[in-house]
């Protein structure tokens, strides 16, 4: 075939060094062909693995992004303060008083209003002599009586007091014996116990002349009224006189 033949393909290998027709083995024209496409192939291939691998050479030494800077503040629960209420929020009060006062109109001031000279009055001051005349001490004769006479106030002492009446003496009365109390048979069964506080009125002659029951268990009072009549003191002084007074004493029942 020569190289003018119309039907030669002008890039195909070329024919004109075969030595006889047709070709085989590794003088056929295709095999030729097909080593010289493959060496393109690997030399590209080549070329873009190079390629690609610089650039991810090159993007994986690049500096990475500065982390932004935050502020972290530690809090105690304690600083928190008390959370906020999830309730329905209450309807707020009215304050009558606040309201009325607002309501009311503040005072006005009063201005004072010029009179004529001869209608003003002109205060006096008095004087130290008829200040001490004023403030001088009323005596029996300007009451009515005599000049000798005087102001007398007699006190009962005699008379007895009663419980709530305040008496001021010299010294309390001390109680010198008692007989010890009588448990009620019925209280014991029940397991009743306490102190009965009692108030006794010690008569001149140190002895009790009544019991008045101020508080304790029911089922004991009679016994610590009882027992306290059985008390005997040294009886209260007034101006170094024996006198009557209220004390109290309380009873204590306790079982063993």
């Amino acid at each position: 075939m020569s190289a003018k033949d119309p039907l030669h393909i002008p890039w195909a290998f070329s024919l004109t060094q075969a030595p006889r027709l047709p070709l085989t083995g590794e003088q056929h024209p295709l095999r030729r062909e097909s080593w010289k496409w493959v060496s393109w192939g690997n030399l590209v291939t080549l070329l873009l693995s190079i390629a690609l691998f610089a650039g991810w050479y090159v993007w994986s030494q690049r500096e990475p992004a500065q982390p932004v800077a935050r502020q972290i503040r530690i809090v105690r629960y304690t600083e928190l303060g008390v959370p906020p209420s999830i309730a329905k929020p209450s309807v707020p009060q009215i304050k009558i008083q606040e309201a009325v006062a607002q309501a009311v109109a503040p005072p006005s001031i009063g201005i004072p209003e010029p009179v004529a000279d001869e209608l003003a009055q002109s205060p006096t001051i008095a004087t130290v002599a008829q200040m001490a005349e004023a403030l001088a001490p009323i005596t029996m004769s300007d009451l009515g009586g005599g000049a000798g006479d005087s102001l007398v106030v007699e006190i009962d002492v005699d008379r007895t007091p009663s419980p709530t009446d305040f008496v001021a003496v010299e010294e309390e009365p001390v109680r010198i014996s008692i007989d010890p109390p009588v448990y009620p048979e019925m209280a014991q069964s029940a397991g009743v116990e306490g102190t009965v506080l009692t108030r006794v009125l010690v008569a001149k002659d140190g002895k009790v002349r009544n019991v008045m029951v101020i508080d304790g268990p029911d089922l004991l009072k009679d016994a610590a009224i009882a027992c306290a009549k059985t008390a005997v003191f040294r009886p209260a002084l007034q101006h170094h006189r024996p006198i009557e007074v209220w004390v109290m004493m309380p009873i204590t029942f306790r079982l063993h």
